[in-house]
């Protein structure tokens, strides 16, 4: 039998595109067979602050910021870059704490860390509460939303003799 011109170019046609479902055929099949899965909720991850509130002042427990003219100043002084300290504060997120969970870790909430942070365009500041735990910080944000973040102690509260 012979194949015209024609022919050849219907049946290398026809070959591509056999070849085609050969390589999708196991994705297919895959996803026929496969149940779909429940989607559990990934927990929020919330900011700190909210995105259009800026730090003015942030008051830590044995250090205080202040943003003025010419630029960030610490009381007491440190060596540390005090912008780029600020802008981990300032986007700081975690995880929000469901009241069942907080009611859990309420054995080992001891010392807390009280954070002051002023606001540009607010008279207030906004108080925030922290408590070191093994694993992560929580954080109460002032508003009544608790805020599980892992980050060293000294990422947020840096010691005094600081050169970082």
């Amino acid at each position: 039998m012979r194949l015209t011109r024609r022919g050849w170019n219907n049946v290398i046609i026809i070959g591509v595109l056999a070849f085609i479902a050969v390589i999708q055929l196991p994705g297919l099949i895959r996803a026929r067979l496969t149940a779909p899965v429940a989607s559990v909720p990934s927990p929020a991850v919330i900011p700190l602050f909210a995105p259009d509130r800026i730090i003015q002042r942030l008051l830590l427990p044995k250090m205080a910021f202040q943003h003025s003219v010419a630029g960030w100043e610490s009381n007491p002084s440190i060596t540390l870059d005090i912008a780029t300290f600020i802008a981990r504060w300032q986007t700081l997120a975690g995880t929000e704490v469901s009241e069942q969970q907080l009611v859990s870790l309420k054995s080992q909430l001891n010392t807390p860390r009280t954070v002051e942070a002023w606001l540009v365009g607010y008279s207030q500041p906004q108080r925030i509460t922290a408590y070191q735990l093994p694993h992560f910080w929580l954080f109460n944000n002032g508003t009544g939303q608790w805020l599980a973040v892992t980050v060293d102690a000294d990422f947020l509260f840096p010691p005094l003799s600081s050169k970082l």
